[in-house]
């Protein structure tokens, strides 16, 4: 798994929310009265549409501990919304106000807006938009299922980005918990690393020479230990991942190639033609991103970036 880090997540938050409310208010403008009613019943006075759009992964949690049953008919005008948000359609559901241009807003420019080419989940399925046919290869995942949570069906941080094989695992598991690839309480990259163990030590240059393995931090708390090992388990991340110790071998054999001497001297000899610093010539013998900010940007990036780490490679 990846987090889903951007320094806009706020401004694409309240651009989504936007659009959301543009559509109602064009539509039925009392209806957001009436939802406001419907969630202050069910969430309390301080909540209202507009706070449960915007809701940070934290405070879906908390709300999803308060739902009650009794809203669902109430709210179940959410679930609508995602069916316009959702449509692949060419029609103008939902618009944004952008220097007097009416410019249309789903789930394709939501997706788009968040840059993600790989599946937060798996990090290894790719997720991209074809834009001369404004289609997508990824689907929507609802972290907190909408068939339970209506109410969340368009909260921004509630739809994650995913592959259909995470989005459809992640269904089967609807009451598991799981890391909100949005939530900054967990620190995924930080507090589970991939490592990989010698098991033969007269050859190590070969896929049966190691396996690999999942270290956990020794900070990590209880909480975070549990639900990143739901991750690891039911997305089958350990097999997943164990298909591509290939790699792992590369990145073992490129490690004593690629000396810090050798890479100095590679970086001094094509500065400014071939790289534009360190970080492009050490994703040329990665063949992965090397920052945590970037990892998103390619398959297996996390695993790739984790063992070279753990090679001095980085």
């Amino acid at each position: 798994m990846i987090s889903i880090k951007r320094t806009n997540l706020e401004q694409l938050a309240t651009i989504h929310y936007g659009a959301i409310k543009n559509y109602i208010e064009q539509s039925n403008p009392k209806k957001i009265t009436e939802l406001d009613n419907a969630i202050k019943s069910c969430f309390g006075a301080n909540w209202d549409f507009k706070k449960l759009i915007l809701a940070k992964p934290y405070q879906l949690e908390e709300l999803s501990r308060v739902y009650k049953w009794k809203c669902k008919i109430d709210l179940k005008y959410f679930e609508t919304l995602y069916t316009y948000l959702n449509s692949y359609k060419d029609i103008k559901f939902f618009t944004l106000d952008v220097r007097q241009e009416k410019i249309q807003y789903t789930a394709y420019e939501l997706i788009e807006s968040l840059d993600i080419s790989v599946c937060p989940y798996c990090n290894r399925n790719t997720i991209y938009n074809i834009q001369n046919k404004k289609k997508r290869t990824s689907e929507l995942d609802h972290f907190y299922p909408k068939s339970i949570y209506p109410c969340f069906a368009v909260s921004f941080y509630n739809l994650v980005p995913s592959c259909k094989v995470c989005n459809k695992i992640k269904l089967d598991n609807a009451t598991k918990p799981y890391i909100n690839p949005y939530d900054q309480r967990f620190d995924f990259h930080k507090n589970m690393k991939l490592s990989y163990k010698p098991i033969n030590i007269s050859f190590l240059y070969e896929t049966s020479g190691f396996n690999l393995e999942f270290n956990f931090s020794q900070s990590i708390s209880s909480n975070e230990k549990n639900r990143i090992e739901n991750n690891l388990n039911d997305f089958e991340l350990k097999n997943l991942y164990q298909n591509h110790k290939d790699i792992i071998l590369e990145l073992i054999q490129k490690a004593e190639i690629y000396n810090e001497s050798y890479i100095d001297e590679l970086f001094q000899n094509y500065e400014g033609t071939l790289f534009k610093n360190r970080e492009d010539l050490l994703r040329l013998i990665t063949c992965g991103y090397i920052t945590d900010e970037e990892i998103h940007k390619r398959p297996l990036s996390k695993l790739i970036k984790d063992i070279s780490e753990e090679l001095d490679l980085l």
